[in-house]
């Protein structure tokens, strides 16, 4: 088994594209080698409407990456994400026998068939499949029923389908990048894989990614998801209505965002919010800053509590919130949203105790850190499962392979 696995995972974000290359070790452990970053181009509402611009940005984010670990990449795995996405819940039940006897693997195998046989748009593909429950003559809450004696076994699971075109324009703006498409997952969901313990999980927890244009937000509970969806509004409405308040560009908008935005008129000297309209150009202060934020930023809270919808199960998520994404890092971020949703909440950007990770610069790294974890865990259990029957182990299915230069890892690119 080769020693140096190496994974590239690239989230195309909705205002940048980033791609890490991480290292596999035989247990699993992942550590970070290497990471780039580029502005987003010809990508909108998690679709490339622009093939030759979004192509180029894909190419010069991995060539960047390429550049800084002297490897030569062949291809990588991607999130999925905007307003095309379903979620949708599926149930599907089988006979087990002519009479009463214990489940088996196979029994297991036909239900979770059965559930992704739903009727969905023509036009949409199956992107996960989790089992909320199982149900045994009508016993609920049951997470393992192998080897449980019943004669009807019943599956309820949560579906995330996707637009086939979408999907397929993506794959097409990476293979025109000059990258092989490796694979695929669900934008938030890779955030989940890299932020969220399953103890959290199993608590009941909701994470919200606030992106640029977009917030995600997925709801755990008992250790699986229970629901998941996105609102269209995200940091850079936030940076837009600096803009316009104080009458600044963008870009010293973001800044100022960035850097001192507060989105809790409590935790600052309050200041009246006429200045914003009896003069010309209001003097930047923290209290002006939180004034002009905070109602927006509680409007997108306020929109995911209201997209999930479900207040009984969410006064149970004893976890309570995990904010991310760079819209949630202005001063007051947490706290707003423990008013809002009547939970604990906090603010997590990076897995605890990642190798590596304290390379990474100030942003969203989440999701291509969640899509290396998945990658790895998936590389390793397909290694162990291969490795009885001599077939070459993780470097015949590991789906990210590259070429090394100084690192000498030509040989392995070869046997892929």
């Amino acid at each position: 088994m080769s020693q140096e696995r190496l994974i590239v995972a690239c989230d195309f974000g909705t205002t940048s594209f980033r791609a890490v290359i991480c290292e596999v070790d035989d247990g699993g452990s992942v550590t970070i080698i290497g990471h780039s970053e580029h502005k987003c181009a010809g990508f909108l509402d998690g679709d490339f409407i622009d093939l030759k611009t979004g192509s180029r940005a894909i190419a010069a984010t991995v060539s960047a990456l390429e550049k800084s670990t002297d490897t030569f990449v062949t291809g990588f795995t991607y999130n999925i994400s905007g307003s095309h996405l379903r979620s949708v819940r599926s149930m599907a039940q089988v006979p087990i026998g002519p009479g009463p006897r214990p489940i088996r693997e196979g029994d297991l195998e036909e239900v979770r068939q059965r559930v992704r046989s739903l009727a969905i748009p023509f036009d949409h593909k199956i992107l996960s499949v989790t089992p909320v429950e199982y149900v045994v003559d009508r016993v609920r809450g049951i997470v393992d029923p192998v080897g449980r004696v019943g004669s009807q076994l019943e599956m309820h699971a949560h579906l995330i389908t996707g637009s086939r075109t979408v999907l397929h324009n993506i794959e097409n703006a990476v293979e025109t990048s000059g990258y092989q498409p490796l694979g695929e997952e669900v934008d938030v969901l890779a955030a989940a894989a890299g932020l969220l313990a399953l103890p959290e999980k199993e608590a009941g927890v909701m994470l919200i990614d606030i992106g640029g244009t977009a917030t995600n937000w997925v709801v755990f509970a008992q250790g699986t998801v229970q629901a998941n969806g996105m609102v269209p509004l995200g940091g850079h409405h936030l940076t837009q209505d600096l803009a316009h308040g104080l009458r600044i560009s963008c870009e010293e908008a973001e800044d100022a965002k960035r850097e001192r935005g507060v989105v809790l008129r409590s935790l600052v000297d309050e200041v009246p919010v006429e200045v914003l309209f009896e003069e010309e150009l209001p003097k930047e202060t923290p209290g002006l800053l939180a004034a002009i934020l905070e109602p927006r930023f509680e409007e997108i809270l306020a929109l995911v509590k209201q997209d999930y919808g479900d207040m009984g199960q969410l006064a149970r998520l004893q976890a309570g919130v995990v904010l991310t994404g760079g819209g949630s890092r202005p001063r007051g971020a947490a706290q707003l949203c423990e008013e809002v949703f009547d939970l604990p909440a906090t603010t997590r950007y990076l897995p605890p105790a990642l190798a590596g990770a304290e390379s990474l610069p100030q942003g969203q790294w989440a999701t291509a850190i969640g899509l290396s974890l998945g990658a790895a865990a998936d590389a390793v259990e397909l290694d162990a499962l291969q490795a009885p029957l001599g077939g070459g182990g993780i470097i015949h299915r590991i789906r990210n392979l590259f070429r090394g230069g100084k690192r000498n890892r030509e040989a392995l690119s070869a046997k892929a």
